[in-house]
C-alpha cells in the first residue's frame, strides 16, 4: 500500500512535536508482559496526579522507591530520558507490587519517546494499558499511543541495520483500532475511527475506506464528524462505482444519507458541497437508465426498451441522458415517441 505524507520535512514536524511535549504523545507481537498485578486507583495520599504524572507533595527520601520515581520525573523534565529508561528499568525489576508501577510504565515509554524511539516506546504503555485498567493514567497512555500512531502515518519509521527504513502504516492501524476498543463511544475513539477511515480515503483506497466510513457512522451516528463521513462515504461510493450496468443501490444508499444531511444541516451540507455530489449521483443514474433501455433494444425487446427510455426523458430531463433518449426512441421506436 502506498504511505502517504512521507516527505521528510512532514515527517521531521510530526516526531518533533512528540518529542518536545510528551503530556500529548502496534507492534506485529506483544511484548512479554510481567505478571499481572492488582490493579491500583493511585499511589498513596501524599502524592497527588497532575497531568498525567503523579508527583510527591512532599520531596520523598531518595533512597525510597517513591523519592526515585520522583528522581526519574525530574531527569525526564530536565533533558536527561536516557538515564530515565535505564532507571525505570531497574526499579519494574525490583517494585512490581508498588502502587507506583503504572507511574515508571509511562515515564519509561516517556523517555523512549523523547529519544525518538516511538515503537519502543509501546511496549510499557501496553504493559500499562493490559495490567492497570483502573489506573488514572490508562487514559493517558492510551493518548501517547494514539499520538505514536498519528507519527507512523506521517512517514515514521523503524530502524533496520541503524536505519529508520522500515514504514509501520500497518502497524498504525491497528494501533488505532485498539484504541477505539479500548475506549469504546469516547471523544479519542472517535478521533481514531475517523483518522482510519480518512487514511484509506486519501491513500485511494477507496474499497477500505467505503467499509471504514460505514463502520464509524454505525458507531458514531451523532459524532461531530458525521457530516463528513457520510460526505466521504458518498463519494468513495462513486469512486467505486463500476459503470452504468452496475448496481447502483451503494449510490443510492449514499444519496438518501446525503439528503438526510442536508436537512439536517443544511449549512454544513452547503460547506461540504453536497449539492455537486448529489448532481454527480444522479447523473449516473440517469446514464444507467439509458444504459438498460438500450440493453433491451439489443435484446429486441422494444416495449421494455421504450419502457426505459421514458422514464430517462420523465425523470432526468435536464440531462444529456435524456437528450440521448429521447433522439434513440424517435428513431428505434417511433410509434412509442409521442405516448
Amino acid at each position: 500500500m502506498k504511505v502517504r505524507f512521507h516527505k521528510s520535512a512532514v515527517a521531521l514536524a510530526c516526531c518533533t512535536a512528540l518529542l518536545t511535549s510528551l503530556s500529548s504523545a502496534i507492534f506485529t507481537e506483544p511484548p512479554a508482559q510481567a505478571a499481572a498485578v492488582t490493579a491500583t486507583t493511585g499511589p498513596r495520599p501524599n502524592w497527588v496526579l497532575k497531568n498525567g504524572v503523579w508527583v510527591p507533595v512532599v520531596p520523598a527520601n531518595p533512597n525510597t522507591p517513591q523519592g526515585q520515581v520522583a528522581s526519574m520525573i525530574q531527569l525526564l523534565k530536565a533533558g536527561h530520558p536516557g538515564k530515565v529508561e535505564d532507571r525505570a528499568s531497574k526499579w519494574l525489576k525490583k517494585n512490581r507490587t508498588n502502587p507506583l508501577v503504572p507511574q515508571v510504565l509511562l515515564l519509561k515509554g516517556d523517555a523512549r519517546v523523547a529519544q525518538g524511539n516511538l515503537y519502543s516506546a509501546l511496549f510499557p504503555y501496553e504493559d500499562l494499558l493490559d495490567n492497570f485498567p483502573n489506573s488514572p493514567l490508562y487514559n493517558v497512555a492510551l493518548k501517547r499511543e494514539y499520538d505514536i500512531a498519528e507519527a507512523f502515518l506521517h512517514g515514521y519509521k523503524r530502524r533496520f541495520l541503524h536505519m529508520r527504513i522500515l514504514p509501520v502504516t500497518g502497524d498504525a492501524i491497528k494501533l488505532l483500532d485498539r484504541v477505539q476498543n479500548r475506549q469504546r463511544g469516547s471523544p479519542l475513539a472517535e478521533l481514531a475511527g475517523i483518522r482510519i477511515a480518512n487514511y484509506y480515503y486519501l491513500d485511494h483506497d477507496y474499497g477500505e475506506a467505503l467499509s471504514r466510513y460505514q463502520d464509524f457512522l454505525r458507531r458514531y451516528p451523532y459524532s461531530q464528524f458525521a457530516p463528513l463521513a457520510t460526505v466521504r462515504l458518498a463519494e468513495t461510493s462513486l469512486a467505486m462505482f463500476k459503470g452504468a450496468r452496475f448496481d447502483l443501490t451503494p449510490l443510492r444508499d449514499a444519496e438518501a444519507r446525503l439528503e438526510s444531511l442536508t436537512e439536517t444541516y443544511p449549512k454544513l451540507g452547503k460547506e461540504l458541497q453536497v449539492k455537486a455530489l448529489e448532481e454527480r449521483i444522479y447523473q449516473v443514474e440517469g446514464k444507467q437508465e439509458l444504459e438498460i433501455a438500450r440493453t433491451y433494444w439489443r435484446l429486441s425487446k422494444p416495449k421494455a426498451a421504450a419502457f426505459y427510455y421514458q422514464r430517462v426523458i420523465n425523470n432526468w430531463p435536464d440531462t444529456q441522458w435524456a437528450n440521448k433518449a429521447r433522439k434513440e426512441l424517435a428513431s428505434r421506436i417511433p410509434q412509442e415517441a409521442g405516448k
